[in-house]
Protein backbone atom coordinates (compact mmCIF):
# COMPACT_ATOMS: atom_id res chain seq x y z
CA UNK A 1 0.00 0.00 0.00
CA UNK A 2 3.01 2.38 0.96
CA UNK A 3 4.56 1.95 -2.60
CA UNK A 4 1.20 2.38 -4.48
CA UNK A 5 0.84 5.83 -2.65
CA UNK A 6 4.15 6.96 -3.13
CA UNK A 7 3.62 5.78 -6.81
CA UNK A 8 0.89 7.92 -6.89
CA UNK A 9 2.10 10.80 -5.79
CA UNK A 10 5.40 10.61 -7.86
CA UNK A 11 2.91 10.42 -10.87
CA UNK A 12 0.76 13.17 -9.56
CA UNK A 13 4.16 15.40 -9.48
CA UNK A 14 5.12 14.56 -13.14
CA UNK A 15 1.79 15.39 -14.41
CA UNK A 16 1.93 18.71 -12.73
CA UNK A 17 5.31 19.32 -13.99
CA UNK A 18 4.20 18.76 -17.67
CA UNK A 19 1.33 20.79 -17.49
CA UNK A 20 3.52 23.68 -16.00
CA UNK A 21 5.41 22.95 -19.43
CA UNK A 22 2.98 22.68 -21.74
CA UNK A 23 0.86 26.40 -20.31
CA UNK A 24 3.73 28.79 -20.64
CA UNK A 25 2.39 32.09 -19.37
CA UNK A 26 2.62 34.32 -22.21
CA UNK A 27 2.48 38.18 -21.56
CA UNK A 28 1.12 38.90 -25.46
CA UNK A 29 1.39 42.88 -25.67
CA UNK A 30 3.23 44.78 -28.28
CA UNK A 31 5.10 48.00 -27.15
CA UNK A 32 3.73 51.29 -28.00
CA UNK A 33 6.13 53.09 -30.42
CA UNK A 34 7.29 56.35 -29.60
CA UNK A 35 6.10 58.05 -32.27
CA UNK A 36 2.36 56.46 -31.66
CA UNK A 37 -0.74 58.62 -30.68
CA UNK A 38 -2.55 57.73 -27.36
CA UNK A 39 -5.71 58.85 -27.36
CA UNK A 40 -9.31 58.95 -25.76
CA UNK A 41 -12.07 59.79 -27.60
CA UNK A 42 -15.58 62.05 -26.50
CA UNK A 43 -18.79 62.71 -27.47
CA UNK A 44 -20.04 66.15 -26.17
CA UNK A 45 -22.51 67.58 -28.78
CA UNK A 46 -25.40 69.07 -26.65
CA UNK A 47 -28.15 66.71 -27.36
CA UNK A 48 -30.06 64.53 -25.11
CA UNK A 49 -28.38 61.17 -23.38
CA UNK A 50 -30.94 58.74 -25.37
CA UNK A 51 -30.05 55.72 -27.26
CA UNK A 52 -31.04 57.21 -30.19
CA UNK A 53 -28.54 59.68 -30.40
CA UNK A 54 -25.80 57.52 -28.69
CA UNK A 55 -22.91 56.18 -32.11
CA UNK A 56 -23.00 52.32 -32.27
CA UNK A 57 -19.14 52.54 -34.14
CA UNK A 58 -16.23 54.23 -34.77
CA UNK A 59 -13.78 53.73 -37.29
CA UNK A 60 -9.93 55.32 -37.06
CA UNK A 61 -8.33 55.15 -40.81
CA UNK A 62 -11.67 52.78 -41.65
CA UNK A 63 -10.23 50.23 -39.04
CA UNK A 64 -13.00 49.70 -36.67
CA UNK A 65 -12.17 51.10 -32.72
CA UNK A 66 -14.97 50.55 -31.02
CA UNK A 67 -18.80 48.94 -31.54
CA UNK A 68 -21.93 48.04 -29.48
CA UNK A 69 -20.55 44.47 -29.94
CA UNK A 70 -17.13 45.15 -29.08
CA UNK A 71 -15.53 47.81 -26.86
CA UNK A 72 -18.55 49.69 -26.05
CA UNK A 73 -20.88 52.19 -28.09
CA UNK A 74 -19.90 56.05 -27.33
CA UNK A 75 -22.53 57.93 -25.40
CA UNK A 76 -22.85 61.46 -25.70
CA UNK A 77 -21.21 62.95 -22.39
CA UNK A 78 -19.15 60.09 -22.23
CA UNK A 79 -15.57 58.62 -24.28
CA UNK A 80 -13.62 55.57 -25.50
CA UNK A 81 -12.34 53.20 -24.75
CA UNK A 82 -14.15 52.98 -21.46
CA UNK A 83 -14.56 49.98 -18.75
CA UNK A 84 -11.58 50.55 -17.17
CA UNK A 85 -9.13 53.20 -15.84
CA UNK A 86 -6.18 54.39 -17.57
CA UNK A 87 -7.20 53.00 -21.35
CA UNK A 88 -6.16 54.27 -24.50
CA UNK A 89 -6.36 53.77 -28.17
CA UNK A 90 -3.20 53.61 -30.77
CA UNK A 91 -2.76 55.34 -34.08
CA UNK A 92 0.15 56.34 -35.89
CA UNK A 93 0.63 59.96 -35.67
CA UNK A 94 0.01 62.32 -38.23
CA UNK A 95 -3.18 63.10 -40.07
CA UNK A 96 -6.13 60.10 -39.16
CA UNK A 97 -9.63 60.02 -40.36
CA UNK A 98 -12.80 59.95 -37.69
CA UNK A 99 -15.99 57.65 -38.95
CA UNK A 100 -19.09 57.68 -36.52
CA UNK A 101 -21.86 55.21 -37.36
CA UNK A 102 -25.44 56.03 -35.88
CA UNK A 103 -27.96 52.68 -37.19
CA UNK A 104 -25.98 51.75 -40.22
CA UNK A 105 -25.32 55.31 -41.29
CA UNK A 106 -22.18 57.53 -41.67
CA UNK A 107 -22.87 60.87 -39.01
CA UNK A 108 -19.41 61.96 -38.70
CA UNK A 109 -16.72 61.95 -41.44
CA UNK A 110 -13.79 64.16 -40.25
CA UNK A 111 -9.82 64.44 -40.47
CA UNK A 112 -7.72 65.36 -37.28
CA UNK A 113 -3.96 65.61 -36.43
CA UNK A 114 -2.83 63.62 -33.70
CA UNK A 115 0.39 63.87 -32.17
CA UNK A 116 3.08 61.43 -30.46
CA UNK A 117 2.00 60.56 -26.83
CA UNK A 118 -1.12 61.36 -24.99
CA UNK A 119 -4.47 63.29 -25.71
CA UNK A 120 -7.92 63.53 -25.71
CA UNK A 121 -10.14 64.12 -28.83
CA UNK A 122 -13.27 65.74 -28.42
CA UNK A 123 -16.22 65.57 -30.66
CA UNK A 124 -18.88 68.63 -29.82
CA UNK A 125 -20.39 69.18 -33.47
CA UNK A 126 -20.81 66.51 -36.32
CA UNK A 127 -20.40 69.03 -38.88
CA UNK A 128 -16.96 70.36 -37.62
CA UNK A 129 -13.56 68.96 -36.78
CA UNK A 130 -12.12 67.68 -32.92
CA UNK A 131 -10.88 69.46 -30.92
CA UNK A 132 -7.21 67.82 -29.72
CA UNK A 133 -6.47 68.40 -26.01
CA UNK A 134 -2.97 67.24 -24.57
CA UNK A 135 -3.49 65.05 -21.33
CA UNK A 136 -0.29 66.18 -20.25
CA UNK A 137 0.35 63.22 -18.72
CA UNK A 138 2.94 61.83 -16.73
CA UNK A 139 2.88 64.73 -14.57
CA UNK A 140 3.95 63.42 -11.56
CA UNK A 141 6.74 65.03 -9.53
CA UNK A 142 8.55 62.61 -6.92
CA UNK A 143 9.65 65.29 -4.75
CA UNK A 144 6.33 67.40 -5.56
CA UNK A 145 5.02 66.85 -1.45
CA UNK A 146 6.95 67.82 1.45
CA UNK A 147 6.42 65.11 4.42
CA UNK A 148 5.38 66.76 7.57
CA UNK A 149 3.77 65.95 11.11
CA UNK A 150 0.72 67.00 10.29
CA UNK A 151 0.47 65.14 7.00
CA UNK A 152 2.46 62.17 6.43
CA UNK A 153 0.05 59.00 6.04
CA UNK A 154 -2.68 61.23 6.13
CA UNK A 155 -2.25 63.47 3.38
CA UNK A 156 -0.93 63.46 -0.89
CA UNK A 157 -2.50 64.36 -3.94
CA UNK A 158 -4.28 63.42 -6.99
CA UNK A 159 -4.33 65.95 -10.55
CA UNK A 160 -7.34 67.32 -12.09
CA UNK A 161 -7.56 69.77 -15.30
CA UNK A 162 -10.97 71.29 -16.41
CA UNK A 163 -12.07 71.28 -20.42
CA UNK A 164 -15.18 73.61 -21.12
CA UNK A 165 -17.35 72.31 -23.60
CA UNK A 166 -20.46 74.23 -22.66
CA UNK A 167 -22.61 75.73 -24.85
CA UNK A 168 -25.05 78.74 -23.99
CA UNK A 169 -28.07 77.29 -26.45
CA UNK A 170 -28.49 74.32 -28.43
CA UNK A 171 -26.22 75.86 -30.84
CA UNK A 172 -24.08 78.49 -29.69
CA UNK A 173 -20.57 78.29 -27.41
CA UNK A 174 -20.58 79.64 -24.00
CA UNK A 175 -19.51 83.11 -25.20
CA UNK A 176 -17.10 83.26 -22.02
CA UNK A 177 -14.21 82.26 -20.39
CA UNK A 178 -15.32 80.17 -16.66
CA UNK A 179 -13.10 80.16 -14.11
CA UNK A 180 -12.62 76.67 -12.80
CA UNK A 181 -12.48 76.86 -8.54
CA UNK A 182 -11.89 74.12 -5.64
CA UNK A 183 -11.88 74.37 -2.31
CA UNK A 184 -9.31 73.37 -0.21
CA UNK A 185 -9.49 69.92 1.88
CA UNK A 186 -7.32 71.94 4.76
CA UNK A 187 -7.36 75.24 4.71
CA UNK A 188 -11.37 75.25 3.12
CA UNK A 189 -10.35 78.40 1.07
CA UNK A 190 -11.64 78.47 -2.37
CA UNK A 191 -8.56 77.83 -5.00
CA UNK A 192 -8.50 78.50 -8.81
CA UNK A 193 -7.96 75.65 -10.41
CA UNK A 194 -5.41 77.04 -13.57
CA UNK A 195 -6.64 79.82 -15.15
CA UNK A 196 -10.18 81.03 -17.12
CA UNK A 197 -10.69 78.94 -20.12
CA UNK A 198 -12.84 79.27 -22.94
CA UNK A 199 -15.05 76.84 -25.28
CA UNK A 200 -12.76 73.99 -26.11
CA UNK A 201 -9.97 75.00 -23.80
CA UNK A 202 -8.58 73.24 -20.98
CA UNK A 203 -6.65 74.44 -17.91
CA UNK A 204 -3.25 72.95 -16.69
CA UNK A 205 -3.74 69.58 -14.97
CA UNK A 206 -3.49 70.73 -11.43
CA UNK A 207 -2.12 69.13 -8.27
CA UNK A 208 -4.84 69.31 -5.41
CA UNK A 209 -4.38 67.70 -1.53
CA UNK A 210 -6.46 64.51 -0.78
CA UNK A 211 -7.50 64.46 2.76
CA UNK A 212 -7.81 60.82 3.81
CA UNK A 213 -11.36 60.38 4.66
CA UNK A 214 -10.59 56.92 6.16
CA UNK A 215 -6.86 56.32 7.49
CA UNK A 216 -6.31 52.43 6.80
CA UNK A 217 -7.12 52.78 3.36
CA UNK A 218 -5.87 53.67 -0.81
CA UNK A 219 -6.85 57.53 0.45
CA UNK A 220 -9.33 59.94 -0.85
CA UNK A 221 -11.32 62.51 0.14
CA UNK A 222 -14.80 65.29 -1.47
CA UNK A 223 -13.45 67.72 -2.90
CA UNK A 224 -15.95 70.63 -3.58
CA UNK A 225 -16.36 72.56 -7.03
CA UNK A 226 -17.43 75.78 -8.64
CA UNK A 227 -17.31 78.23 -11.79
CA UNK A 228 -16.68 81.58 -12.22
CA UNK A 229 -17.84 83.56 -14.88
CA UNK A 230 -15.87 86.41 -16.30
CA UNK A 231 -17.21 89.53 -13.98
CA UNK A 232 -16.14 87.17 -10.88
CA UNK A 233 -19.40 85.98 -10.09
CA UNK A 234 -20.84 82.54 -9.52
CA UNK A 235 -21.77 80.56 -13.37
CA UNK A 236 -25.52 80.97 -13.37
CA UNK A 237 -26.98 77.63 -15.09
CA UNK A 238 -30.65 76.04 -15.16
CA UNK A 239 -31.09 73.36 -13.45
CA UNK A 240 -33.35 69.75 -13.80
CA UNK A 241 -36.27 71.94 -12.59
CA UNK A 242 -36.18 74.81 -15.02
CA UNK A 243 -34.65 77.19 -12.72
CA UNK A 244 -31.46 79.54 -12.85
CA UNK A 245 -29.10 78.60 -10.15
CA UNK A 246 -25.30 79.10 -8.80
CA UNK A 247 -23.42 76.10 -10.25
CA UNK A 248 -21.84 74.17 -7.67
CA UNK A 249 -20.89 70.19 -7.38
CA UNK A 250 -18.41 68.18 -5.80
CA UNK A 251 -16.08 65.07 -6.53
CA UNK A 252 -14.54 62.31 -4.72
CA UNK A 253 -10.65 62.43 -5.35
CA UNK A 254 -8.43 59.54 -4.78
CA UNK A 255 -4.82 59.73 -3.89
CA UNK A 256 -2.52 59.35 -7.34
CA UNK A 257 -5.52 59.40 -9.13
CA UNK A 258 -5.60 61.72 -12.68
CA UNK A 259 -9.04 62.75 -13.61
CA UNK A 260 -10.59 65.44 -16.15
CA UNK A 261 -13.60 67.35 -15.18
CA UNK A 262 -15.15 67.80 -18.63
CA UNK A 263 -17.95 70.85 -18.74
CA UNK A 264 -20.98 70.11 -21.49
CA UNK A 265 -24.89 70.59 -22.36
CA UNK A 266 -26.50 73.62 -22.47
CA UNK A 267 -26.04 76.63 -19.37
CA UNK A 268 -29.67 78.08 -20.29
CA UNK A 269 -31.55 74.85 -21.53
CA UNK A 270 -32.22 71.38 -21.38
CA UNK A 271 -29.97 69.19 -21.89
CA UNK A 272 -29.02 70.82 -18.69
CA UNK A 273 -25.40 71.21 -18.24
CA UNK A 274 -22.87 69.24 -15.81
CA UNK A 275 -19.58 68.11 -14.97
CA UNK A 276 -18.59 64.58 -16.34
CA UNK A 277 -15.28 62.94 -14.41
CA UNK A 278 -13.15 61.31 -16.68
CA UNK A 279 -9.99 59.42 -14.97
CA UNK A 280 -6.80 59.45 -16.76
CA UNK A 281 -5.15 57.31 -14.56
Amino acid sequence: MKLLKYLTYSLALILMVASCEKHEILYDTIPVDKNDAMFQLHYFEPINNVAANYIDSVFVNDVIYSSVDGSGQLLPYNGVPGGTTGRFFTVKSGEVNLKFYRKGNIVYNQNVTLTPGKQNVFVHNLNQKPVVIDNQSPFWNKNSTEATPETFDTDSIASVMFVNFLYEDATTPYPGKIQYQYEDARTKEWTNLGKAVAFGESTERTKIKVVKSVFNSSGYCRVNYRMLDEDGNILQVMNSAGKMVNYSDYWNAYIGRSYMHIYGGVRTAKPVSAVKQWTSL
